[in-house]
């Protein structure tokens, strides 16, 4: 047997008080000679450091010395034959530490100060003399005593342990419900070692304790890890100190831990406080763009208002540069635009007011207003039962029929009213008969957007009306047979929308009248001479002939 292969390094003499190192006085063949000899005359007791059994020195066939439990023994780590050589060098120096002056110091100061603690049973109080059997396996704690409703450990360290070992004790008492204090008296919270990290790891409150030898009472030195945030809200941690008694310790009983400051918990909450933080920053951040965003648009609004007021004042004739600026505003601009211009739901409508005070040199603001949708404006108000329409047939300074076009273009239906007053003034020929079928198909039209395809197309659609009343509308033959004459008109001057006209013929039920009518055939010779050489169609028309006069609306 080498010297690495003897499981038991070091035994107590318990005649001499001193401890033996199996690696020192079984090499000396002097000593190795004197120790098997007084053994052998009974002259010599030894016991085992770790469990106090008593130890034999035997030999090996290759007659090397060594210590060993003796036969029937009860459980020893040191002989179940489970520890590395690394965690068997270590339990060796902790058992020989054991027996050191501070050690005694430490554990003897710590069972003194205990009785002077409210909650400790004094009848309770081990120091190194008590051992916990637990199935099959005991352990002897530097001090052990029994408080309030806990029982508790404290574990004296001076040299460095192994995981192992740790793991070991820290096991053993949790499983039997004790709870363990480690005892570190020599560390640097700064420097941490592999004990440090060892104990600091296996729970997660990470407090280190050490005994308090300034205070005349019981108190541990705690060392802890504090979280804590940064004015830039980051999360950085730090070491704090406290010195503090049994009865400040909280004592956790799902793992048997004990610790003067959660920290894994206290992380958490400084996490989440944290994540709160974010999110407070990032919507202040976004109240702070919000306030820019409407400030800017509140400056781009007055100034854009301010701009029309300028060019209305100077009687502008040219708005567009205005109207593009609008048409650039993204849809939170157009609400604090129309929010400062507030043309909606005032008791006097200011389109009435414009309309009344508009000379010539207006009519372009007034279309300029009229045609751009972006800009909110009550165009059904009345002020003394007056429509803006009405209001604008009776103002006898200004032409009405680019402002009359915008206003349907914006979806203005005319009131019965209004109807009134167009057939008033068609009568008094203060408007023209053209005019006032064109704002009639503007009123009838679902699709405003079509306003302007109603004057390009007005005369084809003076046709289809014509043809649909069997009246003459803006139309005026009056001599022979008018009704070929419009008919031969039609095929002639609107030769490339032929297939509409003639659709509208057949629709109404005209065309087989117009052929009765046709007494000379004049109309069916152009007819016949049309499809010979039938021109291209146009479809342009098709849009607004649809939107006025739908399949099933015929």
């Amino acid at each position: 047997m080498g010297r690495h292969d003897r499981s038991i390094k070091i035994a107590f003499n318990k005649t001499s008080g001193e401890i033996l190192d199996a690696d020192k006085v079984f090499d000396i063949t002097k000593d190795a000679f004197q120790i098997r000899r007084k053994y052998h005359e009974k002259n010599l007791e030894l016991s085992c450091c770790e469990c106090e059994q008593d130890l034999m020195v035997s030999g090996s066939k290759y007659d090397r010395l060594h210590f060993k439990h003796k036969p029937g023994h009860d459980f020893c780590i040191l002989a179940d034959g489970k520890l590395s050589p690394y965690d068997h060098e270590k339990l060796t120096a902790i058992l020989k530490a054991k027996e050191s002056d501070r050690h005694k110091e430490l554990k003897n100061k710590i069972g003194v100060l205990l009785k002077i603690v409210s909650g400790v049973d004094l009848n309770t109080i081990q120091i190194d003399n008590k051992f916990i059997v637990k199935d099959n396996e005991k352990r002897r704690p530097d001090v052990y005593c029994k408080y309030q409703d806990k029982e508790l450990v404290f574990e004296i360290q001076l040299s460095d342990l192994s995981l192992g070992y740790i793991l070991s004790r820290q096991n053993f008492y949790k499983k039997h419900g004790m709870y363990l204090i480690w005892i570190l008296d020599n560390f640097d919270i700064h420097n941490q070692g592999t004990l440090e990290r060892d104990i600091k790891y296996l729970a997660k409150y990470e407090n280190f304790f050490k005994l308090d030898e300034k205070s005349e009472t019981l108190k541990l030195d705690c060392d802890y890890k504090f979280p804590f945030l940064t004015d830039d809200n980051k999360l950085l941690t730090k070491w704090l100190n406290n010195s503090v008694t049994l009865n400040e310790l909280k004592f956790d009983s799902e793992v048997f831990q004990v610790y003067f400051y959660n920290y894994g918990d206290n992380k958490i909450k400084t996490e989440t406080l944290q994540k709160q933080k974010v999110e407070e920053l990032k919507e202040a951040e976004r109240k702070r763009r919000e306030q820019v965003k409407l400030e800017n648009a509140e400056k781009t609004a007055k100034k854009i208002i301010t701009k029309i007021a300028d060019f209305r004042k100077k009687k502008s004739q040219n708005f567009d540069i205005i109207s593009i600026e609008i048409e650039e505003l993204d849809d939170f601009e157009l609400g604090i635009l129309n929010k400062t211009l507030d043309l909606r739901g005032k008791s006097k409508s200011p389109l009435i007011k414009w309309i009344d005070e508009a000379t010539q040199d207006d009519v372009v603001f007034l279309s300029f207003i009229l045609k751009t949708n972006n800009i909110e404006l009550d165009i059904y108000s009345t002020e003394n039962g007056r429509t803006p329409l009405q209001a604008l047939f009776e103002n006898e300074n200004i032409h009405k029929t680019m402002p009359a076009l915008y206003l349907f273009k914006t979806g203005y239906r005319l009131t019965e009213n209004d109807k009134l007053t167009l057939s008033k003034f068609k009568d008094e020929q203060k408007i023209t008969e053209e005019n006032f079928h064109i704002f009639n198909f503007c009123n009838n039209l679902k699709d405003r957007n079509l306003v302007s395809d109603v004057v390009r197309f007005s005369k084809l659609l003076f046709i289809v009306e014509t043809v649909r009343k069997e009246q003459m509308v803006w139309y005026n033959y009056t001599k022979g047979n008018v009704w070929v004459s419009f008919a031969n008109n039609a095929i002639q001057s609107y030769s490339e929308y032929w297939e509409y006209v003639e659709l509208v013929f057949k629709r109404f039920g005209f065309w087989d009248k117009l052929i009765q009518l046709d007494k000379k055939g004049t109309f069916q010779k152009k007819v016949e001479q049309f499809y010979s050489k039938m021109p291209r169609q146009k479809y342009d028309f098709d849009e607004v002939f649809n939107d006025l006069y739908p399949k099933d609306g015929i």
